[in-house]
């Protein structure tokens, strides 16, 4: 008999077919079921690994990370930096002395070093997952599949991933396992646990597969079922499907696939309203290798070019010329007539690198992170800055920056402050210099919000980050399915900060872009044009279905759209009303 289960969206797709389970097992490989399981080691000779378990829980945690490093790699080749740089930040974990260093010490004391490794991981896991913060709970994940890793490599066992293609359930998936699954084996992906941000979710979207989180009770109800459905623009599931919802969902495929063909004949074609109201759509990138993949989908240019992969993955900073080449190949990608709008690192706070010599904070995501790492130290964004003039003359453009985490006027300034001395500085050298650097800041945090009439008229544009500024705005750790109704940027709170920040920039004759996830949410797209929002950056993949939503309303229907979004009670009500328009 078949169950259907509730789950939240992640994804957009839709699939059917084989069930594959995956269930972690750190502490003995019995401990993993059904179909998934772990090939026995072969039968070795005492010379093959370290006879002392010290000896053999460094030289695992070194070919973890070798592991890691190569898949990174693998992914990046692939045009997708952005899962890359998840594995670039696991090698680095399988490496951290902290981890290290309390596993050794259980072993020392006598524990087996598969049971010290994985007890290490899961105390460090605990202590993230503790923390009231979406992101830091996915880093808790992170550090459990690194420690599973790691006993793995010590066992010399060996997953047995999908030989055929297959949905996988989970309570949560590891990006590094989501990843080693062959092309084509992997349908979708179903989390009992999980957001709409989990690193599975944000491979499956790489992959153009649909994902769906949330879907609380799924592993228990998937222990005697052989098949799945899911669509995961709905968030909906069924399990062992009947010859019925096997047609119905079947049906759903054949929809979507012609919806997604007719908005890939748009693709030539500038953003726009059914009107001509123009909305330029740009693209979120993690790296060089991203550019060729943004360029194919259309993008007028770049909203977002995330930098931190620079910056992961190495024990000490990257220097200027480390970062020039980079920075110089994007630009050129793009060449001088599509803007290409760099971020600052947003290091610091959750991502602890080894060189930054932060001290512990309890939350460190609302810590020391981004701009605010230039009050204790300016070089590190200032040999950011000198690297982004010397590469934008080089490639002969006009570099666009904005800075993450601003929060108050005296961020703004010390922006500015930084990207003066880094021009003076790179004049000095008689480098070739773009005649300016068009200067912005993200709005993700509310304070920041309500000072964008101040902000507006020191700054050339700004970007707002929905994904953050719903978080702040609605006090709600987006990795906690419970509060799935607090965690939409439609929800009319949010969209009355984003209103006062159009009429803010609107003042000073500044534009707004949005580059969180509601800039890739068709429904999202039409609300925020009708708010006012200039411009859209959202994933490559993301792009058709925003120009063919945009597309298909009038700039009068996007501005009425809007007016009742503002006056609506909910995030809910909203997303029926564009729906209704939108379709």
């Amino acid at each position: 008999m078949s169950r259907r289960i509730q789950g939240t969206p992640g994804a957009g797709g839709v699939a059917s077919g084989p069930l594959w389970r995956y269930r972690a097992a750190p502490e003995s490989a019995s401990a993993v079921g059904g179909p998934v399981g772990l090939v026995p080691p072969a039968v070795a000779d005492a010379g093959d690994a370290p006879a002392d378990p010290v000896e053999a829980i460094r030289a695992a945690a070194a070919e973890a990370a070798r592991q890691l490093e190569s898949l990174a790699e693998r992914v990046r080749g692939l045009g997708r930096g952005e899962e890359a740089g998840i594995f670039e930040a696991q090698a680095m974990m399988a490496l951290d002395p902290e981890l290290l260093d309390e596993a050794v010490a259980r072993a020392e004391a006598g524990e087996a070093a598969e049971a010290a490794v994985a007890g290490a991981a899961e105390k460090a896991s605990a202590v993230l997952a503790a923390l009231p913060d979406e992101l830091l709970a996915a880093r808790a994940a992170d550090v459990r599949d690194v420690g599973a890793r790691i006993v793995r490599i010590l066992r010399g066992e060996s997953l047995v991933l999908p030989d055929q293609p297959s949905i996988a359930v989970a309570d949560d998936l590891p990006p590094s396992i989501a990843a080693e699954i062959p092309p084509g084996l992997l349908l979708g992906v179903a989390l009992a646990g999980g957001s709409a941000t989990a690193h599975a979710v944000i491979l499956a979207r790489g992959l153009g597969i649909p994902a769906i989180v949330g879907a609380l009770g799924l592993v228990e109800a998937a222990v005697s079922a052989t098949a799945i459905a899911m669509d995961g623009n709905s968030g909906e599931l069924v399990l062992d499907p009947d010859a019925g919802e096997m047609a119905e969902f079947k049906a759903r495929a054949v929809l979507l696939a012609e919806r997604r063909g007719a908005a890939a004949s748009l693709r030539g074609r500038p953003g726009a309203t059914s009107d001509g109201q123009r909305v330029i759509l740009l693209a979120n990138i993690g790296g060089p290798q991203d550019a060729a993949r943004a360029l194919e989908a259309g993008a007028e240019g770049v909203g977002l070019f995330r930098t931190e992969f620079l910056f992961m993955s190495r024990q000490t900073a990257p220097s200027e010329a480390e970062q020039i080449e980079p920075y110089r190949r994007v630009f050129e990608a793009f060449g001088p007539d599509r803007q290409v709008v760099v971020r600052l690192a947003d290091i610091g706070g959750d991502k602890a690198l080894p060189y930054l010599n932060l001290p512990a904070e309890a939350n460190p995501f609302l810590g020391v992170r981004a701009i605010r790492l230039a009050y204790r130290s300016r070089e590190l964004l200032a040999a950011q800055l000198r690297a982004i003039w010397r590469a934008a003359g080089r490639a002969g453009v006009t570099p666009h920056v904005m800075a993450p985490m601003v929060a108050t006027l005296a961020d703004v300034e010390l922006l500015l402050e930084l990207r003066d001395e880094a021009r003076a500085s790179v004049a000095a050298s008689g480098d070739p210099l773009p005649e300016r650097m068009v200067t912005g800041v993200m709005i993700e945090v509310p304070s920041a919000a309500i000072m964008a009439p101040e902000m507006a008229r020191i700054v050339d544009f700004f970007s707002i980050g929905t994904n953050d500024l719903t978080q702040y705005t609605l006090a709600a750790d987006r990795g906690n399915p419970a509060l799935g109704r607090l965690q939409d940027g439609l929800h009319p709170a949010v969209l009355r900060l984003i209103a006062g920040v159009v009429a803010g920039a609107g003042a000073a004759g500044i534009p707004v872009a949005v580059c969180g996830e509601l800039a890739g949410d068709p429904l999202g797209a039409a609300v925020l044009v009708g708010l006012g929002v200039d411009e859209l950056s959202a994933d490559a993949g993301s792009l058709d279905g925003v120009r063919a939503a945009l597309a298909g309303v009038t700039r009068a229907q996007a501005v009425d759209l809007a007016r009742r979004a503002l006056a609506a009670g909910d995030a809910a009500t909203v997303r029926a009303m564009a729906r209704d328009l939108v379709g």
